[in-house]
Protein backbone atom coordinates (compact mmCIF):
# COMPACT_ATOMS: atom_id res chain seq x y z
CA UNK A 1 0.00 0.00 0.00
CA UNK A 2 1.50 3.23 -0.99
CA UNK A 3 1.70 6.29 1.15
CA UNK A 4 3.57 6.81 4.92
CA UNK A 5 2.63 4.59 7.17
CA UNK A 6 2.01 5.65 11.06
CA UNK A 7 4.74 2.65 12.37
CA UNK A 8 5.76 -0.49 9.82
CA UNK A 9 3.07 -2.70 11.99
CA UNK A 10 -0.01 -0.95 11.14
CA UNK A 11 -2.72 -2.18 8.47
CA UNK A 12 -3.22 1.16 6.99
CA UNK A 13 -1.29 4.63 6.07
CA UNK A 14 -1.60 7.66 7.74
CA UNK A 15 -3.55 9.71 4.60
CA UNK A 16 -5.59 6.87 4.84
CA UNK A 17 -6.42 7.22 8.69
CA UNK A 18 -7.10 11.04 7.74
CA UNK A 19 -9.58 10.42 5.00
CA UNK A 20 -11.24 7.39 6.54
CA UNK A 21 -11.74 9.38 9.63
CA UNK A 22 -13.13 12.63 8.09
CA UNK A 23 -15.99 9.69 6.54
CA UNK A 24 -16.49 7.98 9.61
CA UNK A 25 -18.07 11.06 11.38
CA UNK A 26 -19.91 12.24 8.03
CA UNK A 27 -21.10 9.01 8.17
CA UNK A 28 -22.04 8.26 11.16
CA UNK A 29 -23.71 11.69 11.94
CA UNK A 30 -25.76 11.02 8.49
CA UNK A 31 -26.26 8.04 10.22
CA UNK A 32 -27.46 9.97 13.19
CA UNK A 33 -30.02 11.91 11.42
CA UNK A 34 -31.66 8.96 9.85
CA UNK A 35 -32.09 7.14 12.72
CA UNK A 36 -33.44 10.94 14.58
CA UNK A 37 -36.16 10.64 11.46
CA UNK A 38 -36.95 7.54 12.14
CA UNK A 39 -37.45 7.76 15.61
CA UNK A 40 -38.64 10.90 15.67
CA UNK A 41 -41.58 9.67 14.00
CA UNK A 42 -41.98 6.58 15.84
CA UNK A 43 -42.14 8.43 18.95
CA UNK A 44 -44.83 10.64 18.12
CA UNK A 45 -46.98 7.91 16.99
CA UNK A 46 -45.80 5.80 20.37
CA UNK A 47 -46.75 8.89 22.02
CA UNK A 48 -50.32 8.65 21.51
CA UNK A 49 -50.53 4.79 21.62
CA UNK A 50 -47.97 3.79 24.92
CA UNK A 51 -49.11 5.48 28.23
CA UNK A 52 -46.38 7.42 30.56
CA UNK A 53 -46.16 4.48 32.57
CA UNK A 54 -44.98 1.83 29.61
CA UNK A 55 -42.50 4.23 28.73
CA UNK A 56 -41.20 4.18 32.36
CA UNK A 57 -41.35 0.18 32.55
CA UNK A 58 -39.45 0.21 29.74
CA UNK A 59 -36.63 3.08 30.96
CA UNK A 60 -36.27 1.28 34.23
CA UNK A 61 -35.58 -2.50 32.33
CA UNK A 62 -33.22 -1.28 29.79
CA UNK A 63 -31.23 0.90 32.98
CA UNK A 64 -30.82 -2.98 34.84
CA UNK A 65 -29.52 -4.55 31.52
CA UNK A 66 -27.48 -1.47 30.61
CA UNK A 67 -25.93 -1.54 33.76
CA UNK A 68 -25.18 -4.98 33.76
CA UNK A 69 -23.50 -4.90 30.21
CA UNK A 70 -20.87 -2.52 31.66
CA UNK A 71 -19.48 -6.17 33.42
CA UNK A 72 -19.66 -8.12 30.14
CA UNK A 73 -16.74 -6.42 28.71
CA UNK A 74 -13.19 -5.82 30.71
CA UNK A 75 -11.95 -3.87 28.02
CA UNK A 76 -10.45 -6.05 25.75
CA UNK A 77 -12.52 -4.51 22.50
CA UNK A 78 -11.34 -1.94 23.25
CA UNK A 79 -7.62 -2.58 23.62
CA UNK A 80 -8.07 -4.33 20.25
CA UNK A 81 -9.33 -1.31 18.60
CA UNK A 82 -6.25 0.88 19.91
CA UNK A 83 -3.59 -1.76 19.83
CA UNK A 84 -0.63 -0.64 17.76
CA UNK A 85 0.64 -3.85 16.55
CA UNK A 86 -1.57 -5.63 13.58
CA UNK A 87 -4.48 -8.04 15.79
CA UNK A 88 -4.21 -12.20 15.18
CA UNK A 89 -6.32 -15.15 15.45
CA UNK A 90 -5.06 -15.31 19.71
CA UNK A 91 -6.42 -11.84 20.34
CA UNK A 92 -10.14 -12.13 18.37
CA UNK A 93 -10.80 -15.81 20.07
CA UNK A 94 -9.57 -14.74 23.14
CA UNK A 95 -11.27 -11.81 23.06
CA UNK A 96 -14.47 -13.04 22.14
CA UNK A 97 -14.46 -16.40 24.62
CA UNK A 98 -13.73 -14.22 27.35
CA UNK A 99 -16.60 -11.71 26.20
CA UNK A 100 -19.08 -15.00 25.74
CA UNK A 101 -18.38 -16.24 29.45
CA UNK A 102 -19.09 -12.66 31.10
CA UNK A 103 -22.37 -12.53 29.36
CA UNK A 104 -23.41 -16.15 30.37
CA UNK A 105 -22.96 -15.17 33.84
CA UNK A 106 -24.90 -11.77 33.50
CA UNK A 107 -27.66 -14.13 31.95
CA UNK A 108 -27.87 -16.07 34.66
CA UNK A 109 -27.89 -13.32 37.33
CA UNK A 110 -30.61 -11.30 35.34
CA UNK A 111 -32.73 -14.40 35.71
CA UNK A 112 -32.18 -15.30 39.04
CA UNK A 113 -32.59 -11.17 39.89
CA UNK A 114 -35.53 -10.92 37.98
CA UNK A 115 -37.95 -12.14 40.83
CA UNK A 116 -36.44 -9.43 42.86
CA UNK A 117 -36.23 -6.90 40.44
CA UNK A 118 -40.26 -7.41 39.68
CA UNK A 119 -40.76 -6.76 43.22
CA UNK A 120 -38.94 -3.86 43.95
CA UNK A 121 -40.11 -1.79 40.78
CA UNK A 122 -43.56 -3.30 41.16
CA UNK A 123 -43.41 -4.93 37.74
CA UNK A 124 -45.75 -7.37 35.98
CA UNK A 125 -44.87 -10.81 34.03
CA UNK A 126 -44.79 -8.59 30.62
CA UNK A 127 -42.06 -6.72 32.02
CA UNK A 128 -40.04 -9.44 32.95
CA UNK A 129 -40.06 -11.26 29.62
CA UNK A 130 -39.10 -7.79 28.47
CA UNK A 131 -36.22 -8.01 31.25
CA UNK A 132 -35.41 -11.46 29.05
CA UNK A 133 -35.88 -10.09 25.68
CA UNK A 134 -33.06 -7.23 26.45
CA UNK A 135 -30.54 -10.06 28.13
CA UNK A 136 -30.88 -11.82 25.01
CA UNK A 137 -30.11 -9.20 22.81
CA UNK A 138 -27.47 -8.12 25.24
CA UNK A 139 -26.44 -12.07 23.86
CA UNK A 140 -26.30 -10.74 20.38
CA UNK A 141 -24.84 -7.67 20.82
CA UNK A 142 -21.82 -9.86 22.10
CA UNK A 143 -21.76 -12.04 19.25
CA UNK A 144 -21.14 -8.83 17.09
CA UNK A 145 -18.27 -7.94 18.44
CA UNK A 146 -15.71 -9.06 17.01
CA UNK A 147 -16.73 -7.60 13.75
CA UNK A 148 -17.26 -4.51 15.09
CA UNK A 149 -13.84 -4.35 15.84
CA UNK A 150 -12.20 -5.42 12.64
CA UNK A 151 -14.64 -2.79 10.99
CA UNK A 152 -13.74 0.18 14.11
CA UNK A 153 -9.59 -0.75 13.42
CA UNK A 154 -10.02 0.06 9.53
CA UNK A 155 -12.17 3.12 10.12
CA UNK A 156 -15.02 1.46 7.98
CA UNK A 157 -17.57 3.31 9.81
CA UNK A 158 -20.13 3.62 6.90
CA UNK A 159 -20.71 -0.11 6.96
CA UNK A 160 -21.57 0.07 10.65
CA UNK A 161 -23.66 3.29 9.81
CA UNK A 162 -25.70 1.33 7.20
CA UNK A 163 -26.16 -2.07 10.12
CA UNK A 164 -27.05 0.76 12.25
CA UNK A 165 -29.72 2.17 10.14
CA UNK A 166 -31.54 -1.18 9.63
CA UNK A 167 -31.69 -2.22 12.96
CA UNK A 168 -33.45 0.74 13.96
CA UNK A 169 -35.75 0.77 10.97
CA UNK A 170 -36.52 -2.43 11.64
CA UNK A 171 -37.08 -2.09 15.62
CA UNK A 172 -39.28 1.17 15.08
CA UNK A 173 -41.70 -0.27 12.35
CA UNK A 174 -42.44 -3.33 14.27
CA UNK A 175 -42.45 -1.28 17.66
CA UNK A 176 -44.76 0.90 16.21
CA UNK A 177 -47.25 -1.77 14.57
CA UNK A 178 -47.54 -4.30 17.69
CA UNK A 179 -48.35 -1.06 19.89
CA UNK A 180 -50.93 0.16 17.48
CA UNK A 181 -52.39 -3.49 17.73
CA UNK A 182 -52.71 -2.95 21.48
CA UNK A 183 -49.71 -4.92 22.51
CA UNK A 184 -48.63 -2.39 25.12
CA UNK A 185 -45.47 -3.32 26.73
CA UNK A 186 -45.09 -6.30 24.88
CA UNK A 187 -44.09 -4.41 21.75
CA UNK A 188 -40.77 -3.44 22.85
CA UNK A 189 -40.44 -6.95 23.62
CA UNK A 190 -40.48 -8.38 20.05
CA UNK A 191 -39.27 -5.13 18.69
CA UNK A 192 -35.55 -5.68 20.70
CA UNK A 193 -35.37 -8.94 19.91
CA UNK A 194 -36.17 -8.80 15.96
CA UNK A 195 -33.23 -5.47 16.54
CA UNK A 196 -30.80 -7.32 17.67
CA UNK A 197 -31.35 -10.46 15.29
CA UNK A 198 -31.31 -7.87 12.41
CA UNK A 199 -28.13 -6.35 13.45
CA UNK A 200 -26.69 -9.41 14.11
CA UNK A 201 -27.36 -10.74 10.52
CA UNK A 202 -26.00 -7.27 8.91
CA UNK A 203 -23.12 -7.48 10.39
CA UNK A 204 -21.77 -10.99 9.72
CA UNK A 205 -22.88 -10.31 5.86
CA UNK A 206 -20.74 -6.99 5.98
CA UNK A 207 -17.81 -8.59 8.14
CA UNK A 208 -17.50 -12.27 8.10
CA UNK A 209 -15.65 -13.48 11.07
CA UNK A 210 -15.39 -17.29 11.77
CA UNK A 211 -16.15 -17.47 15.74
CA UNK A 212 -13.78 -19.81 17.56
CA UNK A 213 -12.80 -19.83 21.37
CA UNK A 214 -9.56 -19.88 22.56
CA UNK A 215 -7.80 -18.22 25.48
CA UNK A 216 -4.15 -17.30 25.04
CA UNK A 217 -2.22 -16.29 28.42
CA UNK A 218 -0.14 -13.79 26.40
CA UNK A 219 -2.36 -12.33 24.35
CA UNK A 220 -4.95 -11.68 27.19
CA UNK A 221 -1.76 -9.67 29.31
CA UNK A 222 -1.46 -7.64 26.69
CA UNK A 223 -4.79 -6.72 26.36
CA UNK A 224 -5.78 -6.21 29.89
CA UNK A 225 -3.28 -3.79 30.29
CA UNK A 226 -5.21 -1.19 28.75
CA UNK A 227 -8.75 -2.79 29.13
CA UNK A 228 -9.24 -2.80 32.73
CA UNK A 229 -8.15 0.90 32.89
CA UNK A 230 -10.02 1.83 30.25
CA UNK A 231 -13.42 -0.30 31.50
CA UNK A 232 -13.01 1.37 35.02
CA UNK A 233 -12.58 5.53 33.75
CA UNK A 234 -15.98 4.15 31.97
CA UNK A 235 -17.77 2.99 34.85
CA UNK A 236 -18.41 6.57 35.88
CA UNK A 237 -20.42 7.11 33.06
CA UNK A 238 -22.41 4.13 34.04
CA UNK A 239 -22.90 5.14 37.53
CA UNK A 240 -23.99 8.48 36.67
CA UNK A 241 -26.64 7.80 33.65
CA UNK A 242 -28.05 3.88 34.42
CA UNK A 243 -27.42 3.89 38.07
CA UNK A 244 -29.12 7.42 38.47
CA UNK A 245 -32.15 5.73 36.60
CA UNK A 246 -32.51 2.74 38.90
CA UNK A 247 -32.33 4.42 41.76
CA UNK A 248 -34.91 7.12 40.85
CA UNK A 249 -36.84 4.15 39.62
CA UNK A 250 -37.40 2.65 42.48
CA UNK A 251 -38.28 6.19 44.35
CA UNK A 252 -40.50 7.85 41.72
CA UNK A 253 -42.36 5.14 40.49
CA UNK A 254 -42.29 4.22 36.88
CA UNK A 255 -44.67 6.59 35.75
CA UNK A 256 -42.73 9.56 36.82
CA UNK A 257 -39.60 7.99 35.58
CA UNK A 258 -40.85 7.75 31.78
CA UNK A 259 -41.25 11.57 32.15
CA UNK A 260 -37.55 11.51 33.12
CA UNK A 261 -36.51 9.21 30.30
CA UNK A 262 -38.58 10.72 27.22
CA UNK A 263 -36.60 14.55 28.94
CA UNK A 264 -33.29 13.03 28.59
CA UNK A 265 -33.68 11.80 25.15
CA UNK A 266 -34.00 15.69 24.42
CA UNK A 267 -31.81 16.93 26.27
CA UNK A 268 -29.09 14.35 24.84
CA UNK A 269 -29.49 15.05 21.77
CA UNK A 270 -25.93 17.31 21.12
CA UNK A 271 -24.04 14.75 23.07
CA UNK A 272 -25.74 11.95 20.88
CA UNK A 273 -25.24 13.83 17.55
CA UNK A 274 -21.85 15.44 18.31
CA UNK A 275 -19.96 13.52 20.33
CA UNK A 276 -20.37 10.21 20.37
CA UNK A 277 -19.96 10.22 16.71
CA UNK A 278 -16.43 12.11 16.92
CA UNK A 279 -14.70 10.16 19.77
CA UNK A 280 -16.28 6.82 18.35
CA UNK A 281 -14.28 7.33 15.09
CA UNK A 282 -11.43 9.36 16.55
CA UNK A 283 -11.13 6.51 18.95
CA UNK A 284 -9.35 3.92 16.75
CA UNK A 285 -8.08 6.80 14.50
CA UNK A 286 -5.41 7.65 17.30
CA UNK A 287 -4.83 4.28 17.87
CA UNK A 288 -3.29 4.74 14.70
CA UNK A 289 -1.40 7.59 15.38
CA UNK A 290 0.43 6.16 18.54
CA UNK A 291 3.99 6.83 17.53
CA UNK A 292 3.02 10.35 15.84
CA UNK A 293 2.63 12.34 18.78
CA UNK A 294 2.94 15.94 16.99
CA UNK A 295 -0.19 14.86 14.40
CA UNK A 296 -1.74 13.07 17.40
CA UNK A 297 -1.90 16.08 19.69
CA UNK A 298 -3.32 18.56 16.50
CA UNK A 299 -5.87 16.14 15.93
CA UNK A 300 -7.10 15.28 19.13
CA UNK A 301 -7.23 19.36 19.73
CA UNK A 302 -9.10 19.63 16.66
CA UNK A 303 -11.72 17.36 17.57
CA UNK A 304 -12.14 18.57 20.84
CA UNK A 305 -12.16 22.24 19.33
CA UNK A 306 -15.20 20.48 16.80
CA UNK A 307 -17.08 18.97 19.44
CA UNK A 308 -17.23 22.09 22.09
CA UNK A 309 -18.22 24.38 18.61
CA UNK A 310 -20.97 22.38 18.00
CA UNK A 311 -22.16 21.10 21.36
CA UNK A 312 -22.80 24.44 23.37
CA UNK A 313 -24.52 26.81 21.17
CA UNK A 314 -26.91 23.48 20.55
CA UNK A 315 -27.54 22.90 24.73
CA UNK A 316 -27.87 26.60 24.57
CA UNK A 317 -30.97 26.43 21.70
CA UNK A 318 -32.41 23.54 23.06
CA UNK A 319 -32.45 25.52 26.38
CA UNK A 320 -34.15 28.26 24.59
CA UNK A 321 -36.67 25.90 23.41
CA UNK A 322 -38.10 24.24 26.35
CA UNK A 323 -40.79 26.11 26.27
Amino acid sequence: MEGEHVDPTTEITLETVKNRTVKGVVALTGRYFVLYIITLVAQGFLGALLTTSQFGVFGVVSAVVNFLVYFSDIGLAASLIQKKEKINDDDLRTTFTIQQALVLILLIIIFVASPFIRSFYKLDQSAIYLLYALGASLFMSSLKTIPSVLLERHLKFEILAISNILESLVYSVLLVVLAWKGFGITSFTYAVLARGLTGLITLYIFQPWKPGFAIVRSSLKKLLVFGIPYQLNTFIAVLKDDGLTLVLGGIMGVNSLGILVWAQKWIQIPLRVVLDNVTRVTFPAFARMQDDKEQLEKSATRSIFFITLLVFPAVAGIVVLFR
